[in-house]
């Protein structure tokens, strides 16, 4: 598959956005230092997008190519490229709490791992998978669709699942029936999330993209709607607040298409020039996946040496960011270029990565 100047820009600003946020999640959840707080939730509030664009580029990649319908290309190629990984990462979070000293806690995560991920940001591989089950059907499925068929899908989606979540996460708690769907009136599949998976391929094959202006100035308003609303909120309860930023908003999906869109708009149709945007992109899966640990373990070495929980301000944050993201980056670059674990821990094929995301092909001539 060709590679794709505006996919490689969102995968790599995804990337760092995913960093971000579970990076800032414990200065959220403390209201004590105030200028960390609202830096936070600034930044936040443009990294929101992450996940859902995550979502979004593989629908549109997944349903775009031939081979998607073809159920040996899922099964030997696809659904190892995401699972193998997974697995791997897993056990090694596991082993990580063992030495950790919570052997317990390892056997007990073990034993529920097809239910529940060892570590909270997984959750996306846990509804990845199922998209990638199910994407040959819905490539059959897409390919006949007219326009109009589109939308409809699209605005049952809308309606149904976000609006519905979006209103009923506003309303007293008497009301929130009213704004319920009866159960076998459900249509959220994959958590609701199978809708980014088809918005991606829906905007995909939009000809006509709204100038760009006006898609800056959407940027600018849910940015500003989510940093205030969330705010308010917060200090409202004096507990932090999700009802801006959480996926399943219509604040959010507007928020994700509009950036989806810019991209397409201002990117798309350009060569990629130099190594380093390909490389990152390429490892952008590992650093998902190693993030976490990566996380918690500078978060225990910051206590150790430091005797304090996390970072306290502005400044201490961007170097704890900075610090996990660039390990996290370092070492998927190195992972890449072992032969024999390249694979396994990136989903990539050793001979893919040198064309783009190891060491090797970093240093090449080409």
């Amino acid at each position: 598959m060709k590679r794709r100047y505006d996919y490689d820009v969102l995968r790599v600003l995804s990337m760092l956005g995913v960093v971000y946020l579970h990076t800032a999640a414990g200065a959220l959840r403390s209201l004590d230092y105030v200028s960390l707080w609202n830096f936070s939730n600034l930044l936040v509030a443009f990294a929101t997008p992450a996940v859902p664009l995550f979502f979004m580029m593989s629908g549109s990649l997944l349903l775009s190519e031939e081979k998607t319908a073809d159920l040996s290309q899922l099964f030997r190629r696809r659904i190892p490229k995401v699972l193998v990984p997974l697995l791997c990462w897993s056990a090694l979070t596991l082993l990580y709490s063992v030495v950790r000293g919570n052997a317990a806690g390892a056997l007990e995560k073990a034993l529920r791992l097809l239910n529940t991920p060892v570590s909270v940001p997984y959750w996306f591989l846990y509804a990845l998978i199922p998209m990638y089950l199910l994407s040959p059907l819905l490539k059959k499925m897409t390919d006949n669709l007219s326009q109009s068929h589109w939308t409809y899908m699209m605005g049952l989606w809308v309606i149904l699942t976000l609006g519905l979540y979006t209103v009923r996460s506003f309303v007293p708690a008497a009301w929130e029936l009213t704004f319920t769907e009866h159960w076998t009136l459900n249509l959220n599949m994959v958590g609701g999330y199978l809708g980014y998976f088809l918005l991606g391929a829906y905007l995909e094959r939009i000809q006509r993209i709204p100038p760009k202006k006006v898609l800056i100035g959407v940027i600018a308003v849910m940015i500003a709607v989510s940093v205030l609303g969330t705010r308010w909120d917060t200090y409202a309860h004096m507990m932090y607040s999700d009802r801006f930023t959480n996926y399943l908003t219509l604040f959010t999906m507007i928020l994700s298409s509009a950036m989806f869109l810019l991209a397409k708009s201002c990117l798309r149709g350009k060569e990629e020039k130099g190594k380093l945007l390909p490389m990152l992109a390429g490892v952008s899966f590992s650093v998902y996946l190693l993030h976490p640990l990566a996380i918690g373990a500078g978060e225990k070495l910051w206590t150790h040496f430091l005797g304090t929980l996390g970072p306290g301000n502005i400044g201490q944050q961007i170097f704890f960011y900075l610090a996990v993201t660039l390990f996290c980056i370092l070492a998927s670059v190195i992972l890449s270029s072992i032969p024999g674990i390249c694979y396994a821990f990136t989903g990539q094929t050793f001979s893919a990565a040198c064309k783009s995301s190891n060491l090797f092909a970093l240093f090449s001539r080409k």
